[in-house]
């Protein structure tokens, strides 16, 4: 799985759902989706067994894990009690799936107190079938029902994971498993964290925007930065399957 720019670019909607769900008076252009490569896991339909080495998500979480309390305000957090290898699979983000209209109602409607996760776009293959309905416009909402993936925080532009989608039961892309690989090396006591991908003068959006509290060099919550971000590919992200 690689990264590479001309494998995987921004689609930009003519009449983003996203957007749409949000106000349907002025709708503000579309800020762009990640259109992503899929992997393919085969499941019972294809005849393969259990030993299959092509079920790595499916098999479920494999390393040992803890959720921890991190210092410098940023909350709970997840961590590793093992070297991962690049290209390990770590977890797959659980939550309830909405339409975004629904999060956008949901969330409107919460007391202003109560914390509430950051929602995960389906939107991988958002710029293959042109416009989307509201109802064809699916996100995963952690806040009420979610695993361990809930915990992993953000961290702009050097994470040590990246999220791909997965197909296993059906071909319809709308519909797929989000699952979390290394992107390098990760040593034990680590903590795993992933870029959320979040526009944080995007002021908008169903979910306010955190402070981010990593301090990495090429944060982009520093308001007003000179900081040019240089592409990192993942040009040979091997994804390490079972014997």
């Amino acid at each position: 799985m690689n990264r590479d720019p001309q494998k995987h670019c921004h689609f930009y909607c003519k009449e983003c759902p996203l957007e749409r769900s949000k106000n349907d008076d002025i709708i503000e252009p579309c800020k762009g989706h990640l259109v992503r490569r899929f992997i393919k896991e085969c499941w019972w339909k294809c005849g393969c067994g259990k030993q299959c080495g092509n079920q790595v998500v499916q098999h479920g979480i494999s390393c040992n894990l803890q959720v921890f309390m991190t210092p410098g305000g940023k909350g709970w957090g997840l961590r590793t009690l093992e070297d991962l290898p690049k290209g390990a699979f770590v977890c797959e983000y659980v939550g309830e799936i909405l339409t975004n209209t629904e999060l956008f109602e949901r969330v409107l409607k919460c007391p202003s107190s109560e914390e509430h996760a950051y929602p995960v776009l389906l939107d991988a293959d958002w710029g293959s079938e042109g416009v989307l309905k509201d109802e064809e416009a699916l996100c995963l909402d952690a806040t009420h029902y979610g695993n361990v993936a809930r915990f992993i925080n953000h961290r702009c532009f050097d994470s040590n994971l990246v999220e791909i989608p997965v197909e296993v039961e059906t071909p319809d892309h709308h519909y797929y498993h989000l699952a979390f690989f290394t992107s390098r090396k990760v040593q034990a006591l680590e903590e795993l964290t992933w870029d959320y991908g979040i526009d944080f003068d995007d002021h908008d959006h169903p979910s306010k925007a955190f402070t981010c509290r990593y301090g990495s060099k090429f944060c982009r919550n520093i308001k007003h930065s000179s900081i040019t971000i240089p592409f990192r590919p993942l040009d040979h992200l091997t994804i390490i399957t079972t014997s």
